[in-house]
C-alpha cells in the first residue's frame, strides 16, 4: 500500500507519497539522528508526518518550488516548528496543462543546469543554519545533494528519496559512503553521513 499513491488511496488530506516500507526507513533514520534542525527540499505529506512523529525537531525548514503546493501544505500543517518557504525556479515553469514530455524535459533541465534553480537550492544558506539532517525530495536534486551535504553539521546525515535514479548517483557518491536501503517499491531511500573530522 502506498500512503498516497497506488491501489489503495489514503483518506488523509495530505498523504505521504512513499511506500510504507520506504517511509518507515526514512522515519527510522530521522528518529535515530534525532535532529534539532532539519532542512528539506520538497514539501509534502512526509513533512507533516515527520513533524508529528519526531519530537526532537526544533526547526523544520522546508523549501518548495511550486506555489500552489506550498498553499496545500500550509493548509494541512499548522506545526509552529515548520518554516515553509516558497522559492520558485529561476527559469519559467512548464505551463498549466503541459505534456508529460515537456515536464520531463523541464525536470531534466533543473538537474543539468545549476542556474535553473540556483535560488531554490541556495535558499537554506540565507537561514544561517547548520542542519543535523537534510532531506532531498524536490527538484534539482543533484544540486541540492551537494548543497545540503555542505551545510550539514559534522556527523549529520543527508537522506535522498528516489535514490534508485542513476542521475543522482555521482552526486551522492561524491559526498562519501552511500547506503542504499532495501527493499524499496516506489522510491529508494539512501543516506550519507558527513564525517565528524
Amino acid at each position: 500500500m502506498m500512503f498516497g499513491m497506488g491501489k489503495k488511496k489514503s483518506d488523509e488530506p495530505l498523504p505521504v507519497y512513499m511506500d510504507e516500507v520506504e517511509f518507515s526507513q526514512l522515519l527510522a533514520i530521522v528518529e535515530s539522528v534525532g535532529p534539532r534542525i532539519l532542512v528539506e527540499w520538497g514539501s509534502g505529506g512526509s513533512t507533516r508526518a515527520l513533524l508529528k512523529r519526531v519530537p526532537t525537531i526544533e526547526r523544520y525548514i522546508s523549501i518548495e518550488h511550486h506555489g500552489g503546493w506550498v498553499e496545500n501544505v500550509a493548509k494541512h500543517v499548522d506545526d509552529p516548528r515548520l518554516e515553509l518557504h516558497h522559492v520558485g525556479p529561476d527559469i519559467e515553469m512548464p505551463p498549466e496543462g503541459a505534456s508529460r514530455d515537456e515536464i520531463i524535459a523541464w525536470d531534466k533541465r533543473c538537474e543539468d543546469d545549476a542556474s535553473a534553480m540556483a535560488t531554490y537550492v541556495g535558499f537554506p544558506r540565507t537561514q544561517e543554519v547548520t542542519p543535523d539532517l537534510v532531506l532531498v525530495d524536490g527538484r534539482a536534486r543533484v544540486h541540492c545533494i551537494k548543497e545540503g551535504f555542505d551545510l550539514l553539521r559534522p556527523g549529520g546525515v543527508l537522506v535522498l528519496h528516489d535514490a534508485q535514479r542513476e542521475a543522482y548517483h555521482a552526486a551522492l557518491k561524491a559526498c562519501g559512503r552511500v547506503v542504499f536501503l532495501e527493499p524499496f517499491k516506489g522510491g529508494q531511500v539512501a543516506l550519507v553521513r558527513k564525517p565528524t573530522s
